[in-house]
């Protein structure tokens, strides 16, 4: 198993970062479902719980299929069926801790997948902030992930690049390298641990390392360039409206998923 903690900074406050990520996910869900015939994101539930077995406090629950397809690599294509080729997330929201957590039926216990996740207004410097112990602490590889800064393997996109977006309602915008360092910036982190075992013989090591940098560090990189570059779309945004535009997600979603090819 392979853990990472990935460090998010954000020219955010923590309240704010609640309301953009919910929209940032909502909306990129309706946008991605259906690009590629079958394959998207289904939400089966989304409700209130006031309990779980993770021992966390009461929140929002929501439970999802994920087809995936193509954005699997080949290498584990040649091992599973086309049908095998689907998560289904588990997501307890209990802001400001999260945890996620990702099954698939065909590999049953071969394959374990977790996000769990905490959110506070301060630069990414606590030591601990998810009270790992014993071997998750001691395989843990902390990353800082920027928003601001590009590599071959995250390039900008178009409309979504922090280093030249500024925003009309909260001023922030065209952020340095080193935007966290001023005074005049809000700043919060996301911190997300990811825990990944793909126990199958002689792709272990490989789809492990993979599934850590190309499904979760870039993703997670361009995933919140977009819930920056969107904000002047989410801002004054409460949640009643967001759990509406949840709603109205799961609606488009599902038709897009099932509409005739």
């Amino acid at each position: 198993m392979i853990v990472r903690e990935y460090r998010l900074v954000m020219p955010l406050t923590v309240d704010e970062y609640r309301v953009g990520q919910l929209y940032m996910v909502a909306k990129a869900s309706q946008e991605e479902t259906g690009q590629t015939a079958g394959e998207g994101i289904e939400i089966v539930k989304n409700e209130p719980y006031v309990e779980n077995e993770h021992g966390m406090g009461p929140g929002q629950y929501t439970e999802k299929r994920m087809y995936l397809k193509s954005k699997v690599p080949s290498f584990v294509r040649m091992v599973m069926p086309e049908t095998a080729l689907v998560l289904t997330e588990y997501s307890w929201n209990a802001f400001p801790h999260c945890k996620t957590v990702y099954e698939n039926e065909w590999l049953g216990q071969k394959f374990i997948l977790s996000v769990e996740s905490m959110h506070a207004n301060e630069p990414g410097l606590a030591e601990n902030p998810l009270n790992l112990k014993g071997a998750d602490l001691e395989k843990r590889k902390v990353e800082y992930l920027n928003i601001a800064c590009e590599d071959s393997y995250a390039p900008m996109s178009k409309g979504e690049d922090p280093r030249t977006f500024v925003s009309s309602e909260s001023g922030r915008g065209k952020l340095a390298a080193n935007w966290f360092l001023s005074p005049a910036i809000p700043v919060m982190c996301a911190y997300k641990v990811v825990r990944l075992q793909f126990k199958v013989l002689g792709l272990q090591k490989k789809v492990e390392e993979w599934g850590q940098f190309y499904g979760m560090q870039v993703p997670l990189i361009q995933y919140h360039r977009k819930l920056f570059c969107w904000i002047d779309e989410w801002f004054r945004l409460d949640m009643k409206k967001i759990r509406d535009m949840e709603q109205k997600t799961r609606d488009i979603t599902k038709q897009k998923l099932h509409q005739p090819t």
